[in-house]
């Protein structure tokens, strides 16, 4: 009983609210339509309805209907007497499927008290504590005198007073019927009374702890079905992801290829490039050095008769030049005439020579194309 107490109100508040939410009116609405797509036969078959077992005083008998939706079925009377023989003879007239419907003992509408109260909608979660405290005002009896229930009628959902309707009825009222159908008592999910017209006024007076749960097997049916809908439903995501993922695989692995292909062709032209570099190395240089021979042509008509050379040095286009001269000191100015050396200049002193009697000279100069000329030429 603790346990049921500590759960019952988080329920009662999550009931509350889920009531008051658009949710149930979208659901009823997407089921009308999803209905309305379906023949008229096929219809039928989709439509859910609660059946329940009723139980009321008839005289010295217990008459025992099946409700379903609106529809109510008389489904045999019983005698009272002997009492402890009610549940065996009830249970022989139900069909197997009957049997583990909820059985709902229905009251005299005489023995009820309704009144409709106003109260802030603030209380919609706790309603049951707050009209416990509200018994005494409203009513001539003490909470612990009576078993009372509740419901909210239709508002506007964003009033700030909701209307409630609250029925009671007396316990020594109550206790009085649950005596007279004995052995019934302890199978019973609700105690409700019915109003002027003989229908259910569809309040629950049985303290919730004495109240037995039965198995709804059509309920079962279809949470199995939810359940193994949800089930295939991630079957069917796990293995769109899966193929997504084998599909993203394999395509990562093409491009990989494709790159790795693209990298050898990348290194094959660069291979293939710098060994047609090395090849033609050897041919430009060739190209690019001045021709020896055109060099010892141009010194000996530049140079004058009395000027012989010792020594003779081309390298990467400097030329160096030593040697005897009885004009050295106009060397330089002979060579700079070369239409092939640029920039001759005495590398060092003019140092005569007691020998000859002639003079020494160390020439150096530049031999060869003017690069910055070719440069501008290109």
């Amino acid at each position: 009983m603790p346990a049921f107490d500590f759960l019952s109100q988080p329920l009662s508040r999550l009931r509350a609210r889920y009531v008051q939410s658009p949710v149930p009116r979208f659901l009823r609405w997407w089921g009308g339509e999803l209905r309305a797509c379906l023949p008229e036969r096929w219809r039928q078959q989709f439509v859910v309805e609660e059946s329940v077992l009723l139980l009321r005083r008839d005289g010295d008998s217990v008459l025992l209907e099946r409700q379903r939706g609106t529809r109510v079925a008389e489904l045999g009377r019983f005698d009272l007497v002997p009492a402890d023989a009610l549940p065996a003879a009830i249970d022989g007239a139900l069909a197997d499927n009957d049997r583990n419907l909820r059985r709902i003992l229905l009251l005299p509408g005489q023995i009820v008290l309704r009144r409709l109260l106003t109260l802030p909608a603030a209380v919609q979660e706790n309603l049951r504590t707050v009209l416990g405290f509200e018994l005494d005002r409203q009513t001539p009896f003490k909470p612990e005198q009576v078993n009372f229930d509740s419901r909210v009628l239709p508002h506007d959902p964003a009033a700030k007073q909701i209307p409630v309707e609250l029925a009671l009825v007396t316990r020594e009222r109550m206790q009085a019927a649950l005596t007279e159908i004995d052995g019934l008592a302890g199978t019973l999910s609700g105690v409700d009374a019915v109003d002027t017209s003989g229908r259910r006024m569809g309040f629950n007076f049985l303290p919730a702890d004495q109240r037995i749960g039965r198995r709804n097997t059509w309920l079962l049916i279809m949470f199995g079905l939810a359940a193994a809908s949800v089930l295939f439903l991630l079957i069917a995501l796990a293995r769109i992801t899966d193929n997504r993922a084998a599909a993203v695989e394999r395509l990562t692995a093409e491009v990989e290829a494709q790159r790795e292909e693209a990298r050898k062709v990348t290194r094959l032209r660069d291979e293939l490039e710098s060994a047609a570099s090395g090849a033609n190395f050897l041919a430009i240089e060739k190209e690019r050095q001045p021709s020896t021979l055109l060099l010892l042509d141009e010194l000996t008509r530049l140079l004058p008769d009395d000027t012989f050379l010792e020594r003779l040095s081309v390298s990467r286009g400097e030329l160096s030049i030593n040697g005897q001269s009885g004009q050295a000191p106009k060397l330089v100015e002979l060579l700079q005439a070369s239409k092939l050396l640029r920039s001759p200049s005495l590398s060092g002193p003019i140092q005569p020579d007691a020998r000859s009697g002639k003079d020494r000279f160390n020439i150096t100069a530049r031999y060869g194309p003017d690069p910055d000329a070719t440069e501008g030429a290109e």
